[in-house]
């Protein structure tokens, strides 16, 4: 298989233009990328790339290579999985992608969960943007993706299984202006910058129409960018922590910091702000065992976040107030 490790080292190589970020990607070092195109330059018999002050140019046969190795590694991807399906649980492998919210929710539990009854089993788990993860799945770089289904569930190209939508709460740091607010609006939190990842759907539409002080039933909106956009959780906290900013998590991701007071979870009752993530995987693809063993731990955990998620909803009369962002709550 050496010579599919070399066209990987090809394919990075024409990617970047430069053989130190080539070598970064794929973390060896550039010495190690240099021999390797070398080698494959040799077992060709032909130049792959032109050596120019502006990095390493593909050769015309370097084109060819770079436009045929990706449906070459693609198949021995897929040989290799049919394989380790075969294998199962015990010498298999799985490829996870997670969004933000989901991978501290519940993903890195179901990880841990999957593990600890699966020792030998190999894991790959990545958190990126929900888009990030879409794309990796449909490229069959990753089993199973768990990220926001918005605007997926009816994509062909995917299986697309809902989770239960959990309570989103807006947090601040203790002595934050808010805190001292019985309720405040959403329209005066928003006053404040939000760190969070980029918010989808329903979520998108409300903030956005309230940051700019339209009615919610405007212009759809399908994502919505904070003001601090991160990917990841535990680094919008810490910015949380030590600003002014307002840090949006789930009840029980909060239980800890807030029981602690080193972070205040705000009365802001927004029925629209709810997780709004789902399993993806291709369509038509049989599932290892890994895959359903983990998707059904997955669905554990979130089914018990969900029996602890039970604080009431407003009435409908308050969810008109705090969604046009007027009055301060019964």
């Amino acid at each position: 298989m050496n010579d599919l490790r070399h066209i990987r080292l090809a394919i990075a190589l024409g990617r970047h233009g430069s053989f130190v970020r080539a070598a970064e990607e794929i973390g060896i070092s550039q010495p190690s990328l240099t021999r390797g195109i070398a080698t494959l330059e040799r077992s060709l018999g032909v130049p792959l790339f032109d050596r120019t002050r502006k990095g390493a140019i593909p050769t015309p046969f370097g084109r060819v290579l770079l436009e045929r190795g990706e449906s070459i590694l693609r198949s021995d991807a897929d040989l290799r999985r049919e394989i380790q399906l075969l294998a199962g649980l015990e010498a298999g492998s799985l490829a996870v992608g997670a969004g933000p919210f989901p991978a501290e929710i519940s993903v890195a539990k179901a990880v841990a969960r999957v593990v600890h009854a699966h020792p030998r089993l190999r894991i790959r788990f990545t958190v990126a943007d929900p888009d990030q993860v879409l794309e990796d799945v449909l490229a069959g770089r990753i089993d199973v993706g768990v990220a926001s289904i918005v605007g997926l569930e009816t994509d062909v190209r995917l299986r697309v299984e809902s989770l239960p939508a959990l309570r989103v709460y807006l947090a601040c740091r203790p002595g934050h202006p808010l805190s001292k607010e019985t309720r405040p609006t959403l329209a005066r939190a928003l006053e404040f910058p939000l760190v969070s990842a980029s918010l989808r759907g329903a979520q998108a539409q409300l903030v956005s129409s309230v940051a700019a002080a339209t009615a919610p039933d405007g212009p759809s909106v399908t994502n919505f960018i904070p003001q601090i956009l991160v990917n990841s959780l535990a680094h919008a906290r810490l910015i949380a922590l030590d600003s002014d900013a307002l840090f949006p998590s789930t009840a029980a991701l909060l239980a800890e910091d807030v029981a602690a007071r080193r972070l205040v979870k705000l009365d802001c009752r927004v029925p629209e702000m709810r997780t709004t993530h789902g399993v993806l995987y291709l369509r038509g693809r049989t599932l290892a065992p890994a895959a359903r063993a983990f998707i059904e731990t997955l669905r554990a955990i979130e089914a018990e976040a969900k029996r602890s998620d039970v604080e009431p909803a407003p009435s409908r009369r308050a969810s008109r107030r705090y969604r046009h962002g007027s009055g301060t709550g019964a």
